[in-house]
């Protein structure tokens, strides 16, 4: 894969996020790792419907500008992408929204459960790592582990910051990212009548064997 090809995926995932309401202005940001182990991710503070495929910026996997246009940087989230892609190999995608349903429980800081089918191809309920800075490799450190003690998990909360999702392919990962958000809007709602009844293991399982 090239760097025009990673950095053409990188800005039509962008969009389609921004399409889908997951990203604003130029809130949130994106990676995508080649095979060379270079990574594209999303310019730092470039709203998204001005940006580009050009825009794109190349790193390493310690966060190291391979390729930019002039006057582009990467995402001051770099070191939240590096941690996780080195940390979960068979990945390839990163995307990081702060959409506004995922924020409501990460403030409250409280795990989203499995009350519906979106959530369980992302691994079911969908737990919530400790505030760390933004912008710090602590935020990237906080979100790998969680994703390391889960094998199979597709998404996470950052307290108080927004939404991360992972997958071998962007299209997975942004699918993730819909996914949660809705999953995240029907539980607030569903709060606002009653208490919801999440899905139980043995119903999760029996999912599982009806569509692998």
């Amino acid at each position: 894969m090239t760097y025009t090809d990673r950095r053409e995926q990188v800005h039509k995932t962008a969009l389609r996020l921004s399409e889908a309401g997951l990203i604003r202005l130029s809130a949130g940001n994106l990676s995508l790792r080649g095979e060379d182990g270079h990574i594209a991710i999303t310019p730092s503070g470039l709203w998204y419907e001005n940006m580009q495929p050009d825009d794109i910026v190349i790193i390493d996997p310690d966060g190291k500008v391979v390729d930019a246009r002039p006057g582009r940087v990467p995402s001051s989230e770099w070191a939240l992408h590096t941690a996780i892609l080195a940390a979960i190999p068979e990945i390839n995608a990163v995307v990081h929204t702060h959409s506004i349903y995922a924020l409501v429980f990460a403030s409250l800081v409280k795990e989203i459960p499995a009350i519906s089918i979106e959530l369980i191809p992302a691994g079911g309920t969908i737990p919530i790592a400790p505030y760390a800075t933004p912008g710090t490799p602590e935020v990237g450190r906080g979100a790998a582990a969680i994703f390391q003690s889960r094998p199979g998990l597709k998404g996470l909360l950052l307290q108080n910051h927004g939404l991360v999702t992972i997958g071998e392919t962007l299209d997975r990962a942004f699918e993730y990212a819909l996914d949660i958000e809705t999953a995240a809007q029907a539980y607030h709602l569903a709060l606002q009548v009653g208490q919801p009844v999440s899905l139980t293991a043995d119903q999760i399982d029996d999912f599982h064997r009806h569509h692998g």
